[in-house]
């Protein structure tokens, strides 16, 4: 692809060739004139996650430079595509990756909680948004979704650990006291 070809030039040809973005394209330093984000998309909000997490179907990549960079549609066409295709290609390794750190701190429900019937308290996005605006005391379930996810993940993240800690402690406690009676 040439240098100077458009965003909406390219989306047009690659409709036509049955293109797909890669998900291995490096990540660009500029989109237009808006620096790419250089971290893990650590200051993007839960809200913003959820929806370029949620955006499907062909208007997706405009979706995600709606939210990531304020850029309406014309804007996005406007810009080259040797940086807008990478953008989205990045985007959509980093969400994964996110996705990848919620999964690997969730809950491995035991075999006694499985059956007393846990998976019935899965609850998905509203039950993780619910449980973070309890914890911090918000009455608007929607202030929480303008909070940085990394907030969100390190507060579970804390919790998790705390629960597990807390039931290996009385499983000790447990032990112990069983062997005191002996």
């Amino acid at each position: 692809m040439d240098y100077s070809t458009t965003y909406g030039y390219w989306r047009v040809i690659a409709r036509t060739c049955h293109y797909t973005i890669p998900d291995n394209l490096p990540r660009p330093e500029y989109i237009g004139d808006k620096p790419c984000p250089e971290d893990r998309l650590e200051e993007v909000t839960i809200g913003q996650l959820i929806e370029m997490g949620e955006a499907q179907g062909p208007d997706t990549d405009y979706r995600i430079c709606e939210i990531m960079l304020g850029y309406d549609k014309q804007q996005t066409d406007e810009c080259r595509a040797v940086e807008v295709v990478p953008f989205i290609s990045w985007i959509g390794r980093q969400i994964k990756a996110i996705n990848k750190l919620f999964e690997g701190i969730s809950h491995k429900p035991t075999a006694k909680e499985k059956q007393a019937g846990i998976e019935k308290l899965q609850f998905g996005l509203f039950g993780m948004l619910d449980w973070y605006a309890k914890r911090m005391g918000i009455t608007d379930h929607d202030e929480v979704l303008s909070v940085p996810w990394m907030r969100i993940y390190k507060c579970m993240e804390m919790d998790n650990l705390v629960q597990q800690y807390e039931k290996r402690y009385n499983e000790i406690a447990l032990r112990e006291a069983r062997r005191k009676k002996r």
